[in-house]
């Protein structure tokens, strides 16, 4: 049982995922990038495939945060083996459904399995006393996450019962309430897995200073706020879109906080991704401004939200996400290792050297620079990096953070 105790399976499925993924991106990417027209694209077997892939990539990261938690010993044995196996299969078939609801009806009954199985998992962590390293982070983002899966949970009925909900006022896919529940599930899982690895960071760094501080309270005001704000949004006066600046700029002070301890205490790698998140970061707060319908209006040329060029944009913001943080999971699973072995140092320039042909090939495509096949080639340069990086590799690290940090 130490498999699931220890998060090794979470870990191993997290990874897993991540390379499915990676590796659908470079497969999907030409082809839904290369239908360049708005109107064919709302409700398409295309969009609905980009939706499957990113909850493939979420439940990567939220399988990769389960890994971090039972490495702490937060909890006892036995609820940390019950939590990980009720994670792991929720997020199989919480994925697996989104993928299936593309050719079959069926995947709506496994994406509400995965959905209660998560929600179930994280709500009995609420009413058990933990201990270990780092407690009192983890009782502050195990809430957000249960906000999350209960979004998800919605969200889900909302899939399964629409007659039942008379759901015609949230709007098509495309409109502005169901944009914002959208971001809200993702932001929840994102955010809380950015904060916790600077918690981990900040605790490695050993050091106290005010902006060690701010980074605390920035990052953990814009976990709370952001999806809080964007659900508010959702379900009652959109005009609550207007609060979005708060939690964006507290979460971008705590990056900031992020890279600055990086550069000081961190290796290349930790510094490499936390500038991709910062930058990342300050990129979408710009998009937020016009992504939601205000408070400014669109730049020209991206009135329509499947406008070609807003989409690159888009995709690219949240691709950069999701690379820079997976760098970081990469440099904390290396974070001990003085020298790599051969294999793993290719697996690490193979997973750079596509993350910035990833970056770049968004940047040129939307300067008609390059073909729109360019796209597979990133994506699959990370997924074989990622292979060669992760395979058989087990973290001799316990990424933890000081309960008095």
């Amino acid at each position: 049982m130490t498999f699931f105790a220890c998060g090794r399976f979470n870990r191993l499925l997290g990874w897993t995922l991540l390379m499915v993924g990676m590796a659908g991106m470079s497969g999907l990417d030409p082809w839904i990038f290369g239908q360049q027209d708005p109107a064919e694209l709302l409700n398409s077997t295309r969009m609905q495939l980009r939706h499957a892939q990113g909850v493939i990539l979420a439940m990567a990261l939220l399988q990769l945060l389960v890994g971090y938690v039972l490495t702490t010993r937060a909890f006892q044995s036995r609820f940390s083996v019950q939590s990980s196996i009720l994670t792991g299969f929720g997020a199989i078939l919480y994925a697996g459904g989104y993928m299936l609801l593309v050719w079959h009806p069926l995947g709506k009954w496994l994406v509400l399995c995965g959905c209660l199985l998560n929600l179930t998992a994280f709500l009995k962590t609420l009413r058990i006393d933990i201990g270990g390293s780092g407690v009192k982070h983890i009782q502050l983002i195990l809430p957000i996450l249960c906000f999350g899966m209960f979004l998800d949970l919605l969200t889900s009925l909302f899939i399964l019962y629409p007659d039942l909900f008379s759901l015609n006022w949230l709007g098509n896919e495309d409109e502005v309430r169901l944009r914002m529940l959208r971001l809200a599930r993702v932001a929840v899982i994102a955010l809380a897995v950015l904060t916790l690895l600077y918690f981990d960071l900040a605790y490695r760094a050993n050091t106290t200073s005010q902006i060690i501080t701010w980074g605390h309270r920035g990052l953990l005001g814009g976990t709370i706020g952001m999806p809080l704000v964007l659900a508010l949004a959702c379900f009652t006066f959109t005009d609550v879109k207007y609060l979005l600046p708060i939690p964006a700029t507290l979460v971008c002070l705590g990056a900031l906080a992020g890279l600055n301890l990086a550069w000081k205490h961190g290796g290349r790698l930790e510094q490499l991704g936390w500038a991709i998140i910062t930058a990342s970061l300050f990129t979408g707060m710009g998009i937020g401004m016009y992504a939601f319908d205000g408070p400014l209006p669109a730049p020209w040329g991206m009135d329509q939200y499947q406008g070609f060029v807003r989409r690159l944009l888009r995709i690219g913001h949240a691709y950069a996400i999701v690379l820079g943080i997976l760098t970081l999971f990469l440099a904390q699973r290396f974070q001990q290792h003085r020298q790599l072995q051969l294999i793993r140092r290719i697996g690490v320039g193979l997973y750079l050297l596509g993350m910035g042909t990833t970056l770049l090939t968004f940047t040129l495509l939307a300067l008609s620079a390059v073909p729109v096949w360019a796209t597979a080639i990133g994506p699959a340069t990370v997924a074989l990096g990622l292979l060669l990086c992760v395979t058989n590799v087990r973290p001799d690290s316990q990424p933890v953070a000081s309960e008095n940090d």
